[in-house]
């Protein structure tokens, strides 16, 4: 789940999913870093979304990792 900077109408984070791998890595272990792909459940609510942008990953509290975006690729067909 990824707060990607979207609010409820009472200003709660609203956190969405998305379907994520590690590229050129069998596995990313705690404290490492790794260039990884997002694939969003609802792309539209990521379209604000632009490279240098910094969005949040919780599995459950506390914050399970950061990720900067570097690149925006359109959904597939």
């Amino acid at each position: 789940m990824w707060d990607i900077g979207n609010r409820t109408a009472g200003e709660e984070r609203e956190l969405h999913i998305a379907r994520l791998w590690v590229e050129y890595a069998q596995e990313l272990g705690p404290g490492e870093t790794a260039d990884v792909r997002l694939a969003p459940l609802s792309p539209e609510l990521w379209r604000h979304l632009k490279c240098g942008d910094v969005i949040t990953m919780y599995e459950a509290r506390p914050v399970a990792g950061t990720a900067t975006v570097i690149e925006v690729l359109p959904p597939r067909g």
